[in-house]
């Protein structure tokens, strides 16, 4: 899964963070410090540049002090509040501006030779002719869309193969929400083994879905798809597919 986040957000997070990273405690720093307590206590000192081994001793002490404080204090705030990589990529998670994760559907229509068409939908929400397309699924995607268009198209998902080609991120106009928004658009290709005469026509209906074969250049000459879609058939196009 791609993420989109932007540089200033990130560096706010890690600033807000920072005494969170990394805030664990070793065992080696635990026998360090008691380590150097045992040592000073049980040490004596002499007469060293002028000063009583006392007064040595006493300052030793007090580091060995301040630093078993110091460990204490973060056993207790990584007790208190702990953070963990899980929580810190989840934190990054969340600054994700990726709003729309989608998989792309190109088929081609084998059964001919001469010319290209490629299957295409209406979309009543978009009242536009889109690619099929599916939301994208963290794992098995391909299988999840193997398994969606044997369902749309009422094929055997036996004669479906479904192949991963490109991914991009794409700012667009979503005219369902009314809105910009941001899409990771995954681009895959599915080919069928056999098709049934229905599918054959130039347009036919499945489950009240209207399907269509159109030419690319019949896609970008399309007022409809040109106002509300074109980036995806440049994407297409883009890859070479």
């Amino acid at each position: 899964m791609r993420l989109l986040v932007d540089d200033k957000d990130l560096q706010l997070l890690l600033e807000k963070k920072r005494d969170l990273i990394g805030n664990k405690v070793t065992i080696d720093m635990i026998i360090a410090g008691v380590s150097f307590m045992l040592s000073v206590i049980t040490a004596d000192y002499g007469v060293m540049l002028g000063v009583s081994g006392v007064i040595w001793k006493t300052i030793f002490f007090m580091i060995g002090v301040y630093y078993c404080a110091k460990i204490a204090k973060r056993i207790y705030q990584m007790r208190k509040n702990e953070y963990t990589h899980e929580t810190l990529y989840n934190d990054i998670k969340k600054l994700d501006e990726i709003q729309h994760n989608h998989s792309l559907v190109i088929i081609k229509n084998t059964f001919e030779e001469d010319i290209d068409n490629y299957l295409v939908y209406f979309d009543e929400r978009w009242e536009c002719k889109l690619f099929l397309n599916y939301k994208t699924q963290v794992y098995n995607d391909e299988q999840n869309i193997i398994n969606n268009v044997s369902s749309d198209l009422r094929i055997n998902p036996e004669l479906i193969h479904c192949n991963y080609i490109a991914s991009k991120i794409q700012e667009k106009y979503s005219y369902s929400h009314k809105e910009n928004r941001i899409y990771n658009h995954r681009l895959y290709e599915v080919k069928i083994d056999q098709f049934d005469n229905e599918m054959k026509k130039n347009d036919f209906k499945k489950d009240k879905k209207h399907y269509y074969w159109m030419t690319m250049d019949q896609m970008q000459n399309d007022s409809e798809i040109q106002k509300k879609n074109l980036d995806v058939i440049d994407f297409v196009k883009e890859v070479g597919k």
